[in-house]
């Protein structure tokens, strides 16, 4: 049997928000949850960045991009995070929790935060 490691050779992303803060991006999050009504939400972090992602909907063409070794990403959300934290509370939703998962080891998420740090936060 073989087993082969083959991490994407490309990773793009259509769109991009960049968030000043943790706070700032967590409270936007929070604030399209009704007030009273618990929520939870699962933000990724890695180098010092608090970031989620979506991806678009299925497609024959994405598939075919996919197994080229391209992944494409629909939007990315980010915010400057320097120390990983388990969980955001929002002062303002209080029923309401962000799990952040810590991914810094992940194959695609490390370079990609990496990336983010180095072309797009403000300095």
């Amino acid at each position: 049997m073989e087993i082969a490691f083959e991490p994407y050779s490309k990773v793009t992303f259509q769109s991009c928000l960049p968030y000043e803060s943790v706070e700032a991006f967590a409270e936007v999050y929070s604030f399209t949850n009704p007030p009273g009504i618990p929520f939870q939400a699962k933000f990724f972090w890695a180098n010092g960045i608090l970031f989620r992602f979506f991806n678009h909907s299925p497609s024959e063409a994405l598939g075919k991009e996919l197994l080229k070794g391209h992944l494409v990403f629909d939007h990315i959300e980010f915010a400057p995070m320097p120390e990983y934290k388990k969980e955001l509370k929002i002062p303002e939703r209080p029923m309401g929790t962000i799990v952040v998962l810590d991914v810094s080891k992940h194959a695609v998420f490390d370079p990609l935060t990496a990336w983010i740090r180095k072309y797009l936060l403000k300095k």
